[in-house]
């Protein structure tokens, strides 16, 4: 019972690491970034929105591109310029 669950254990890993790298592959790296300058009431995730691939892909996966690349944390500020990426010309 013991060799079995050890078995199950290592394949739901196996498993687990190959769904990970598969979505790592498929996510398209953006062509270019849009500079949008923050206005009161923004937020991150609605200015994500207007990224091309919004309904395309993860949500989560456009604002971490959006921080990393404008270099803010979630909480942002009028008059901040932040960077929408865009994937498609």
């Amino acid at each position: 019972m013991k060799k079995l669950l050890t078995v199950l254990l290592i394949a739901g890993i196996i498993i687990g690491g190959f769904a990970f790298v598969v979505k790592a592959m498929q996510t398209p790296e953006p062509i270019y970034y849009e500079r949008y300058v923050v206005e009161k009431g923004d937020t991150l995730w609605g200015i994500a929105r207007q990224s091309d691939m919004w309904n395309k892909m993860d949500a989560s996966i456009i604002i971490d591109d959006m921080q990393e690349r404008s270099e803010c944390t979630a909480t942002i500020y009028p008059g901040q310029v932040v960077y929408i990426p865009m994937y498609n010309n």
